[in-house]
């Protein structure tokens, strides 16, 4: 009997085809594993029910033969021997796939086609009377066993119903042309709706059972990938950290080496150069290192990092040391909001250098992170934070007015392209510069 069970969606398994010989075996697994279990399972049921069928059978032939009521003999013994004959194959097939898939598709049509044509043949080859008065006389019993196997074998609710119907239809179309009385046909109806509820409860039964084992299948797989991601994640975060530690190694030996030595040029000390050009060159070479030196293992060189570091070149030559501190910034952001980021953050810096009586400050930039409003904007980039912070002077934000700079060069460049910006201070204790994009 041909297999389409209807399960023929992309997105969906069919069970009957993975585990039931009607398609490519079952992949391995605990899924499979169950699958391999319920087939053994369904070849004992199998071979149990065709056993204990045909022993079911023996008493009725017999007693026909004691009575008399077999009128013709040789069509009657061809069809309880081709009965038990495919019987018995069927059997020997079940339980050679035991460890295989299950039953093929021409197995279970043969058994259909054969237990249907015995069904109509085998009441003519008897009385009518035999047919009314002895149990189980037209193969009752095989036909409901072989509606349940088609069931369980193939797991389709379509193709039980279609060798359901050929097995009704022929019990009943011989039984009928035999007894012409209503009661004798209605009465016939009988094991057919019988098998119809049998063989369809097990359908169901089946059905849910494969659908569990696929669940446990596909939850095992959806486990493994996990565990892959999850060894593969450790093994990149172990691959950033070694990178990370050979940075900070890096980042020491310059901090002990070209750094020490260019801060020293720089500044006014005896080391420092006599020439204020050089000085500035050098106090701009040291800056550009620390900046250009990720502090983190996930701190990257982006486009507004670079440029946060080339804003403060000015402040780094007027003498203000600047420290700086990236992390997880993204490296599409538009050209003009960069530009914005670093203008504002030039004229922060320059503030400091100016105003604020210190000779440090630092640099923050982080994504997602420190800002009111965190959703990714319209292209899906995360909003984005700059903060410029010192421990000088500071002032009375609540009675002092901003300045021409704050006002034109800091929070006008931010609000151009559609960030905001915003400045904290107090006397006495510094003041904090927040750039944000976008607003």
């Amino acid at each position: 009997m041909p297999h389409q069970c209807g399960m023929d969606r992309p997105d969906r398994r069919c069970h009957a085809e993975e585990v039931s010989g009607f398609g490519r075996p079952a992949a391995a697994g605990p899924g499979a594993d169950l699958h391999r279990r319920m087939d053994r399972i369904v070849v004992g049921v199998v071979v149990l029910a065709r056993v204990t069928v045909l022993g079911i059978v023996v008493p009725s032939v017999a007693a026909g033969v004691q009575q008399n009521s077999y009128t013709n003999v040789l069509m009657a013994s061809a069809a309880y021997a081709a009965v038990a004959l495919f019987g018995a194959l069927l059997i020997a097939l079940a339980v050679r796939t035991v460890r295989r898939p299950l039953l093929p598709a021409w197995v279970m049509a043969a058994d259909v086609a054969l237990l249907s044509t015995a069904m109509i043949l085998l009441p003519r080859a008897v009385t009518p009377q035999y047919l009314t008065a002895a149990p189980n006389p037209d193969l009752e019993p095989v036909m409901v066993v072989v509606g349940v196997t088609v069931a369980l074998v193939t797991t389709s609710a379509r193709w039980t119903a279609v060798a359901c119907t050929v097995l009704g239809a022929s019990y009943v179309f011989g039984v009928a042309t035999r007894i012409h009385t209503t009661s004798g046909v209605w009465s016939s109806l009988s094991p057919a709706l019988w098998m119809f509820s049998t063989a369809g409860c097990c359908a169901v039964f089946i059905r849910g059972l494969r659908a569990t084992a696929d669940a446990v299948e596909t939850a095992n797989r959806q486990l493994m990938a996990q565990r892959e991601q999850l060894a593969a994640d450790r093994a990149d975060e172990q691959a950033r950290r070694r990178h990370f530690r050979e940075q900070v190694r890096r980042h020491r030996a310059l901090h002990d080496g070209p750094l020490r030595i260019l801060t020293a040029i720089a500044g006014p000390g005896p080391l420092g150069h006599h020439d204020e050009r050089a000085r500035r060159q050098c106090a701009i070479a040291a800056n550009v290192l620390r900046g250009t030196t990720p502090d983190g293992p996930h701190g990257t060189l982006t486009d507004l990092s670079l440029a946060l570091v080339e804003a403060a070149a000015d402040s780094a030559a007027a003498g203000l040391r600047v420290e700086y501190h990236f992390a997880g910034l993204p490296d599409d952001l538009p050209e003009a909001v960069v530009g914005a980021f670093a203008s504002a953050s030039a004229e922060a810096l320059a503030n400091v250098a100016e105003h604020a009586g210190v000779s440090r400050a630092r640099v923050t930039a982080l994504a997602g992170s420190g800002m009111p409003h965190q959703d990714p904007d319209a292209t899906g980039r995360p909003a984005v934070t700059v903060a410029i912070v010192d421990q000088g002077k500071g002032f009375d934000d609540a009675v002092t007015e901003p300045g021409y700079g704050i006002r034109n060069s800091i929070v006008a460049p931010m609000r151009e392209v559609g960030g905001d910006a915003a400045v904290d201070s107090h006397p006495g204790q510094g003041t904090r510069v927040d750039l944000r994009w976008p607003a």
